[in-house]
């Protein structure tokens, strides 16, 4: 594990600003030609939301990968830190969702225009679709960069490390 985004829900006033970043951020179209054209809206996250409580769904990047260990394809693999879905190798059979411990997997409808690995399998119906952090973004990721509530943050390993060294100190006093 290199870095997860992870949100606080008694931050979150459930805005959707988030999920609108996103779709944006992995998409190949702008929000107004997107919104023109009727194009699908496919966040990598969802907004939960219930009278009690509003929390965003995200893959927490699992250093052992449930999803990836799941997947009969080779669809899913954990590269340069962050767990990645190999489109091309989706079949559709969604083990990932039945593996994923926080429920942060969609599947979506294919594109049937999408060139394939194999070209003489039938397509499936439909291909997993997840938080990869916006890798390709040298801002990182949308949602922590756009949240007006300040809800997500980006933990990385270092950070992870110093909070938990700081709680077992102050645990330590408290005990004393």
């Amino acid at each position: 594990m290199k870095a997860f985004v992870i949100a606080d829900p008694r931050k979150c006033i459930g805005c959707g600003a988030c999920e609108i970043a996103c779709a944006s951020a992995n998409s190949e179209l702008s929000i107004p030609e997107a919104a023109r054209l009727r194009a699908a809206f496919n966040p990598r996250l969802n907004l939960i939301s219930n009278p009690e409580i509003t929390m965003p769904i995200q893959c927490r990047q699992c250093e052992d990968a449930p999803c990836a260990k799941a997947c009969p394809a080779g669809g899913i693999v954990y590269l340069n830190g962050v767990v990645h879905i190999r489109k091309e190798n989706c079949i559709g059979c969604k083990m990932c969702i039945l593996a994923c411990p926080v429920g942060a997997v969609n599947i979506l409808p294919l594109d049937k225009s999408l060139p394939r690995s194999n070209d003489n399998s039938e397509l499936p119906e439909f291909y997993a679709q997840k938080c990869e952090l916006c890798s390709d973004r040298k801002e990182g990721p949308a949602c922590v960069q756009i949240c007006p509530a300040g809800a997500f943050t980006l933990i990385d390993v270092e950070t992870l490390k110093e909070t938990v060294k700081s709680r077992r100190e102050k645990v330590l006093r408290n005990l004393q």
